[in-house]
């Protein structure tokens, strides 16, 4: 699972690839706009970007922006709210349950615009639910073969139409922010500051609509935690969100062609696209990425790995390099998307 690879390559380059290091065109991939934006009752963002096109010598991947990209988002009373593409959270921005949304984006001399989307009312979620279990189908020696189960739990809204997505992060404290060579040997140096939280996020999709089961509970499966160590205590953030029926739709049927592969930026062109925001000009260009409005709530758990379950105990997956002897070497906590000076919602030491 995803959050295991990141631990394992924790101090490596974070957008590290699989294609061989060095400048080169990616093989076989056509180069995509792409517009993905989500709106909320407390924040909205939009990114406009492309595509991947190359590798850099340094293992990461680029992303050429789009020249002189704007765009904004106009509510059905004609109030207009402006927001920077590049996927930063602008929580000036405040959805509001039943309004209805558009999309207006300008890149590269062309106008793009979404469909209206209307945001629907999220359910509390009520609790989240851990269950240990094994899965005979993984081999033994797979970390995940013995592991939790992570179910939400919600009560669905009777008598409407309603569609809801899952999704999680985890948090974990750094460790270290660096690998260097000192005597011939890996050593890590400490975070600076000390208070640093490595990020993984899920990669799945979970979606589930209420057709059959209107007005009744919900429980669905939204993640599988591997009984490992380190951490002790496993973070876990659940997100549930009431999204709208396109989105659903969209969602539903990229659930098998992304799972475990990544995001938009990375699967293979024949993927679906956009089914809510088109080129004004042009609506025969395809666009990856989705207009998604949607209201959510949100759960933190913990999840105890120290304790012997069942005469099973934590495997060790993770095996780290010693500590540098030098007292005053240390390497900054930098803020990206998966590293944070900003301590998680209810962390606890």
């Amino acid at each position: 699972m995803r959050f295991i690879l990141f631990a394992a390559v924790l101090f490596l380059l974070p957008n590290a690839c699989q294609y061989p290091v060095g400048s080169s065109e990616l093989p076989d991939l056509k180069q995509f706009l792409v517009i993905d934006a989500k709106l909320t009752e407390n924040y909205g963002k939009v990114l406009v970007t492309y595509t991947l096109t190359d590798v850099t010598p340094g293992g990461g991947y680029l992303n050429p922006p789009p020249i002189n990209a704007s765009a904004y988002v106009e509510d059905s009373q004609g109030n207009q709210t402006y927001f920077a593409v590049d996927g930063s959270i602008n929580t000036a921005f405040q959805g509001v349950v039943g309004e209805t949304y558009k999309l207006f984006v300008f890149a590269n001399g062309e106008a793009y615009e979404s469909k209206p989307e209307t945001m629907p009312a999220c359910p509390s979620l009520d609790s989240l639910s851990v269950v240990f279990t094994r899965e005979d189908s993984r081999a033994p020696n797979d970390f995940s073969y013995y592991g939790f189960d992570v179910y939400a739990q919600a009560s669905d809204i009777p008598n409407q139409n309603n569609y809801y997505q899952w999704d999680w992060i985890h948090y974990e404290k750094a460790v270290g922010c660096a690998v260097v060579q000192e005597g011939g040997r890996d050593v890590l140096y400490p975070c600076d500051p000390g208070d640093c939280w490595n990020i993984a996020y899920n990669t799945r999709i979970v979606v589930q609509s209420d057709q059959l089961r209107d007005g009744q509970p919900l429980a669905n499966k939204v993640v599988r935690i591997p009984f490992t160590t380190p951490p002790n205590k496993y973070y876990l953030k659940v997100e549930q969100r009431s999204i709208t029926p396109t989105v659903f739709s969209y969602l539903q049927s990229q659930e098998t062609q992304t799972q475990n592969v990544g995001s938009i930026f990375d699967i293979p062109a024949q993927t679906r696209f956009s089914p809510n925001v088109y080129n004004v000009n042009n609506p025969d260009e395809k666009i990856l990425g989705v207009f998604s409005v949607f209201s959510y709530r949100t759960k933190v758990v913990y999840i105890d790995r120290s304790q012997e379950i069942n005469g099973v105990r934590a495997r060790v997956s993770i095996f780290r390099p010693p500590f540098t002897s030098d007292p005053f070497a240390a390497a900054p906590c930098v803020e990206s998307l998966y590293r944070t000076q900003n301590r998680p919602e209810g962390w606890e030491e």
